[in-house]
């Protein structure tokens, strides 16, 4: 009897811990699973974290590259404004210059220390200077540096050649500068003063062309018809065109 006892015990305890044991191959089973997962999805965090670091010390590059190219055009953009300042302020010192020696030459003249064709060669040879001066300044853009050159000029040669062409370019520069007003003014003016001038083509096709811009037709057809009546345009470039546009009319 104690004999059966025992080996049922036996029996039992022997159940008993492989029921234990396989709850705990099962447990373990379970935790080396989710141990693989927890450390898939950690792998996977740290490639996110990796790219991610990876894109911000791209855009970190790029940021400074970016900034050395800024900092760089804002260096040339100030060396350049210097630089057009320095000669601005060249340009209006030399026009300054012209006109103290024009004064003084005047002075001279009344006193009678320099002979009238000295004086008039002089002035001849400062505002050939000034009109080349000018004309650069025209073609680099700076129109008010520009205008006050040939103002300069037109003020103190008041006639001639010199004086067409200075009033000429004074009308340009007001034009291209987007004051039609002033250019429209300008150049009504050079007709009036200069009728036999060369100029007087490209200005009635140019007085005609804004005109035409503000729709008024009738003083567009007056211009483009002065220009063909007067003789010297028959052989400019503006004759024919201004023909075209009458026809097409």
């Amino acid at each position: 009897m104690k004999t059966s006892l025992l080996l049922f015990c036996f029996a039992l305890c022997a159940l008993f811990l492989a029921s234990c044991s396989s709850v705990t191959m099962l447990r373990t089973k379970e935790i080396k699973e989710s141990t693989g997962s927890v450390n898939k999805r950690i792998d996977s965090l740290m490639q996110v974290i990796d790219s991610l670091k990876f894109e911000q010390d791209r855009s970190l590059s790029r940021l400074k590259a970016d900034f050395a190219e800024l900092n760089s055009k804002i260096d040339n953009q100030g060396n350049q404004a210097e630089s057009r300042m320095e000669e601005i302020t060249f340009r209006l010192d030399h026009i300054l210059r012209l006109t103290q020696q024009k004064t003084m030459v005047t002075k001279s003249a009344a006193s009678g220390k320099k002979s009238k064709d000295s004086d008039s060669e002089l002035q001849s040879r400062e505002m050939e200077g000034l009109y080349n001066t000018s004309r650069s300044d025209y073609l680099r853009g700076e129109y008010a540096v520009a205008y006050n050159g040939f103002k300069q000029i037109y003020e103190t040669v008041s006639s001639g050649e010199m004086a067409e062409n200075a009033l000429y370019w004074m009308g340009m520069c007001m034009l291209d500068a987007g004051k039609k007003e002033n250019a429209e003014t300008l150049f009504k003016s050079l007709l009036e003063k200069f009728p036999q001038s060369p100029k007087v083509c490209t200005v009635n096709f140019k007085l005609a062309g804004m005109a035409e811009e503000k729709a008024n037709t009738t003083e567009q057809r007056a211009y483009l018809q002065k220009l063909l009546g007067t003789k010297h345009c028959v052989s400019s470039n503006e004759f024919q065109r201004a023909a075209d546009i009458l026809q097409g009319n």
